[in-house]
């Protein structure tokens, strides 16, 4: 146990306060602080970001493009989260030297669709699996985008 941590923070409050601020008055000690402008803080959030630096917004996904009685006619339907996102996900493993794609959300023929997925993207089937305990599909490898774009094409 590290016992320098609290003898450090009853230090800190004693020399809190033996400030010269009287101790009676809260005001005139709290004005020693800097006073912070708001209009800095907005003009920053209103102007773009400088060439070199990234935005963290990704472009939005548009919605499915089939009607849902289509949709229930297929042998198997990936279902969006709950914010109408695709569920596919990238997973680093080995300590980044690995990765791994996820395609979570599959409701019906799981099978039926790992092979549409080899015959499509023409990714190999030694790289491709069903997980048999979350039954999520995995692709082995940097096929992230397009998985994507193929969930896309197909409507959900």
């Amino acid at each position: 146990m590290n016992h320098f941590l609290p003898r450090a923070l009853c230090q800190g409050r004693a020399a809190l306060f033996h400030s010269a601020a009287p101790r009676h008055n809260p005001i005139i000690f709290s004005s020693r602080l800097p006073i912070l402008h708001v209009a800095a803080f907005s003009q920053a959030a209103q102007q773009p970001p400088k060439s070199g630096q990234q935005t963290h917004s990704q472009p939005p996904i548009p919605p499915p493009s089939k009607s849902p009685e289509e949709l229930a006619s297929l042998s198997y339907i990936v279902r969006r989260t709950p914010s109408t996102q695709l569920p596919i996900y990238r997973r680093w493993m080995s300590g980044g030297n690995r990765q791994v794609v996820l395609i979570k959300k599959i409701d019906g023929d799981r099978r039926k669709m790992l092979e549409d997925i080899v015959e499509s993207l023409g990714i190999g089937r030694e790289d491709i699996r069903i997980n048999p305990t979350t039954q999520h599909i995995e692709l082995k490898g940097n096929h992230f985008d397009k998985a994507r774009s193929w969930l896309l094409q197909r409507g959900f």
